[in-house]
């Protein structure tokens, strides 16, 4: 395998790893997020370990842009590849990042 494909791999299963825990947490404290959104987004945060926890605490558009870059940046090494499997990837991703990017605003 590429040196590019392994990259784009990694980048596009740690974006995708991203918003699987946010759904997986969502549907686990379905009642408590349609309660209290903001008690929702503190135990989100405690989750992650200390050097994570300012990347979301603060202001969780930093996270967001950083996964929509790694997620785009993926997306067009992907499409860049001549096989069919890859465009897919590469569309899902930028799917992905396109969910991101409305988690923006």
């Amino acid at each position: 395998m590429k040196k590019r494909i392994f990259i784009a791999l990694i980048l596009y299963l740690v974006g995708l790893i991203n918003i699987i825990d946010w759904y997986v947490f969502w549907y686990q404290n379905e009642t408590l997020a349609l309660k209290d959104f903001k008690l929702l987004k503190v135990k989100y945060i405690e989750r992650f370990p200390d050097i994570i926890k300012p990347f979301y605490s603060i202001n969780p558009q930093p996270a967001a842009v950083i996964f929509f870059i790694i997620l785009i940046f993926s997306g067009i090494i992907f499409v860049c590849e001549k096989k069919t499997i890859y465009l897919i990837l590469g569309v899902t991703s930028f799917l992905f990042a396109l969910q991101n990017l409305f988690s923006i605003m």
